[in-house]
């Protein structure tokens, strides 16, 4: 064996040991042996080669579990993977025990799991107990494509492809998935009937799902109680971690622990709502864990984040499966919405005081409010000026042209509020101007604000009263109450993902039970014309990631070094700030470790501040910042103006400074006056106040200012913003229904149809032909031809496409619209619901069908639908042979058993 270097020795000893001893490897309890000699087999040497392997690792029975092969850090990790594999095959072929590998340089570590992946970069050593769980899985784990889904908990076709392309996936040694499946699809049932999949394949056995709200992570939690009883569950929160199988978290919750967590303590993590804010903000958990990692969300592909996409895997913006909301409205696995676009008076003309008729401006005066104060434009409401006015007419619109039930009462709502204050309002016009309502409790507000908020959602959930939730962020995502007929947009929505959030809440399936009447469709009331801005704006504002303070604070400090250099100042204490804050960085975080050596460089002799040095600083060094464990936000944003003062100083520019100096001064004003520590400094806040201080400023006086302050603004006190408060009424004066998709213009569906009904009606004593109809007698293509060119006319342009939107019937033809108007005991043809059912019970009785074939068989669902009967050569001709070669996907007499059972769907559904 070849002498080990004196680098080498002291990468051991000083990093990789400390490593593995935080992962529990203990050389005193001996759970490692260091310098094992192994005879490695070597071609044509019949006794081998004797070599000593650095580490091995050893399980609870004494037997090897792993290897660790250490290189000096100068050394690339992998370069030890060839001596590891000998290594390795050397103690299976006396043990019978094939071990794990680690290969690290002490600053980087690779695992290898040599069956069933290449080496792959991880935070830090498993612990005993991970490797052990690994060991148990390799031994007994299953194909997870040959385990049948569980079709009780999700059994509908796009769910079985989508957890079948994870699982392929996961035979195929993929780690990273992202399921993209618009809200009310599913996304839930199908991540149980996944995990499911999962643990009964034996080839997980730790589950980690997380959401970004408790409301979120509550929700999945009761899901998966109810479909997978028997497993042990626990939720993470306050800093405590937990022991169960399947555990769940909040992203601020995990961040508290994770790094507690060994890096192998799962193997499964879900992501919920994956998308940019994962990225920038909780992405250290990602980096953190060594787990097959699933990423969901609802957000449309076009406005996924290609961030999202590059954490898991999608690098060529493709997702491992996409489920849309136009396919799941064509497939009739959720409903469409229909808009009403209302604004009130003030809304569309503002509010200014001089051109209010006189009986408003003598009402302003009486309620303290003088004219002059009145200067607002219709944007400015519930921002400048508060109108309750406005509120009441939102209400009574709502009230009169929501969807109701057959008692006359609101079918479950949600209005999306501007703020706390607002739905404050908006609840109090409900009480006044709906008293007796309201004593059995319509109405209801259900934010974060309100105490035991998850009991009163609960309540709008499972009981019949609240029927209208009055909500700020609260239920803007994930809350899943498929009862929901109407949503109101009290409020600008620009962020185009939260946008289709909201809509989302409305869109699932739902029968109430009591009636059984069934959800067609569902009522958006639109007071901010929201539709018209995101048709406009089809991306919706352009969202600017916000940097990270304390990424954005250093890079001003390299910008101030510079400056401090050019203009030949000192810059010690400059360079002794950016020192500071590289200290301050987590030695052990995977994103940092790969720097160490540059790190310890620059904390002992900063370079000089050309560009090429900077410049590498700001896009290297600055980003590690965000894992900084600096002071907190209000700290971090006074050092940053302060140094965006500094700046502005150095560069002379009087525009930013005045800019600067204002927020600075604001902040200070806003120090709580009963702190003994902001006492201490009142006669330097009194002399920040004066324009003698910002007269004469200097370096120093610079300096001292944010040494000063920044400690102290965790005293901060919340500073109202003024606005003028008013009650004026206010009433709806400009409204249009619209109806999203091409189906008409101007009419809502419902008067629409009435329309229709009633002209179609007062031609069948006019036309022959529909009096044929009305009587049960088949029709001509010229008689047909005929009634359709007569319908086809201003105003209404009647034809078989504008029927079926407004009749939300796509397969039924114009005799049968026209037959079920003019009959009542006509009903139009629920065809496709029939095949649809039929469909999911035979994927259900055929749980080993691949995600190939079950796309593949949903295409044979649609032709069927769209066509009628099939033929074997119908299957290998265009559309269905752009899905796939059903020869190559199905042996022959699968073939032959699709085709009798797709044309048996259309007789027993004829």
């Amino acid at each position: 064996m070849s002498a080990i270097t004196p680098t080498e020795t002291s990468t051991r000893a000083e990093l990789i040991d400390s490593q593995l001893a935080r992962a529990g490897w203990s050389k005193q309890r001996k759970m490692l042996l260091e310098e094992v000699l192994l005879q490695i087999a070597i071609p044509d040497q019949p006794y081998g080669k004797d070599q000593f392997a650095d580490y091995i690792l050893l399980g609870s029975d004494g037997k090897p579990l792993a290897v660790v092969e250490a290189k000096r850090t100068a050394r690339d990790e992998l370069a030890g993977k060839r001596q590891a594999a000998d290594y390795a095959e050397a103690i299976k072929a006396k043990t019978g025990i094939d071990p794990f590998i680690f290969l690290t340089n002490g600053k980087e570590i690779q695992f290898w799991d040599r069956d069933r992946y290449p080496p792959r970069k991880i935070a830090g050593f498993y612990t005993r107990d991970d490797l052990e769980r690994l060991k148990h899985q390799k031994q007994y784990a299953l194909p997870v494509s040959e385990v049948s889904i569980n079709a009780d908990i999700a059994g509908r076709d796009y769910q079985n492809e989508a957890i079948r392309r994870v699982t392929e996936g996961v035979d195929a040694a993929k780690r990273k998935f992202l399921l993209v499946m618009a809200t009310g699809t599913g996304k839930t049932r199908t991540t149980i009937a996944l995990v499911d999949t999962l643990l009964r394949a034996k080839r997980v056995q730790k589950v980690l799902f997380l959401a970004d709200r408790r409301e979120l992570v509550r929700q999945a939690m009761s899901e998966f109680k109810t479909h997978l009883p028997n497993e042990s569950l626990s939720r993470i929160e306050g800093g405590a971690t937990t022991g169960a199988r399947i555990q769940f978290a909040t992203y601020p919750s995990m961040m508290q622990v994770y790094q507690r967590l060994s890096v192998g303590c799962y193997d499964l993590i879900v992501a919920d709502e994956s998308h940019r804010s994962i990225y920038q903000r909780y992405k250290a958990i990602f980096d953190h864990f060594d787990a097959i990692q699933l990423g969901l969300t609802a957000t449309p592909t076009d406005y996924i984040d290609h961030n999202t996409f590059e954490l898991f895997d999608c690098g060529d913006g493709l997702p491992s499966y996409y489920y849309s909301y136009e396919q799941a409205v064509a497939d009739k696995n959720l409903v469409y919405y229909r808009v009403l676009d209302a604004q009130t008076n003030f809304q569309l003309q503002g509010i200014q005081g001089d051109a209010l008729p006189e009986p408003l401006k003598q009402m302003a005066k009486d309620q303290g409010v003088e004219l002059d104060e009145l200067n607002f434009d219709g944007s400015d409401i519930e921002k400048g000026v508060i109108n309750q006015g406005t509120n009441d007419a939102i209400v009574r619109e709502f009230m009169d042209k929501c969807r109701k039930d057959a008692r006359g009462l609101p079918h479950k709502t949600i209005i999306f509020a501007v703020s706390h204050a607002h739905a404050k309002r908006l609840y109090e016009s409900f009480n006044r101007l709906y008293p007796e309502l309201q004593r059995q409790g319509m109405a209801e507000i259900i934010d974060s604000h309100m105490e035991r908020a998850d009991a009163t959602l609960d309540d709008f959930k499972y009981k019949t009263m609240p029927r209208v939730a009055i909500s700020v962020d609260m239920l803007d995502t994930g809350v899943d109450v498929p009862a929901i007929q109407n949503l109101v947009f009290a409020k600008p929505v620009f962020s185009r993902v939260k946008f289709w959030q909201m809509i989302g809440r409305g869109t699932r399936l739902h029968t109430d039970k009591a009636t059984g009447e069934v959800k067609q469709d569902f009522l958006i009331i639109d007071h901010w014309k929201n539709f018209a801005y995101f048709k406009l704006n089809p991306d919706g504002e352009l969202d600017h990631p916000s940097e990270p303070l304390p990424v954005r604070l250093f890079r001003l400090r390299l910008e101030k070094w510079s400056l401090l250099h050019t203009q030949q100042f000192d810059t010690q204490s400059a360079v002794e700030e950016l020192q500071a804050m590289l200290a301050a960085l987590p030695r052990q975080s995977i994103n940092v470790r790969p720097h160490w050596d540059e790190l310890d460089q620059l904390l002992v002799k900063w370079p000089q501040p050309d560009h090429a040095a900077i410049e590498h600083l700001s896009k290297t060094i600055a980003p590690l910042m965000r894992l900084a464990p600096l002071c907190g936000l209000d700290e971090l944003q006074f050092r940053v103006w302060c140094e965006r003062l500094t700046i502005a100083w150095l560069k002379t520019d009087d525009a930013e400074q005045l800019k600067v100096k204002q927020r600075i001064q604001e902040a200070i004003a806003s120090l709580a006056d009963n702190i003994p520590e902001v006492r201490k400094v009142q006669e330097q806040r009194a002399w920040v106040a004066t324009p003698g201080f910002w007269d004469h400023l200097d370096l120093l006086r610079l300096n001292n200012l944010q040494a000063t302050f920044a400690p102290l603004m965790r005293y901060r006190t919340a500073v109202l913003k003024t606005t003028v408060e008013i009650n004026l009424p206010d009433a709806i004066t400009q409204r249009s229904w619209i109806i999203y998709g091409p189906s008409g213009e101007g009419a809502f569906a419902e008067s629409y149809r009435e329309q229709v009904e009633a002209w179609v009606k007062r031609l069948a004593d006019e036309l022959p032909a529909l009096a044929k109809l009305k009587n049960g007698e088949n029709l001509s293509d010229e008689e047909l031809d005929s009634i359709a060119s007569t319908l086809n006319q201003a105003d209404l342009f009647v034809t078989e496409d504008t029927l079926r939107k407004a009749f939300e019937n796509q397969n039924a033809a114009l005799p049968e619209f026209l037959r079920h108007i003019l009959c009542q005991d006509a009903r139009l043809p629920d065809r496709e619901q029939r095949i649809n059912q039929a469909f999911e019970t035979f994927i259900a009785q055929h749980g080993y069908l691949r995600a190939n074939q079950l796309n593949y068989l949903r295409a044979v669902k649609a032709a069927v639908l769209r066509h009628g009967r099939i033929t074997r050569a119908a299957l290998s001709e265009p559309p269905l042979s752009r899905v796939g070669r059903v020869e190559v996907l199905f042996p022959q007499q699968d073939i032959e058993e699709l085709i009798a059972f797709a044309n048996q769907w259309v007789d027993d559904a004829a």
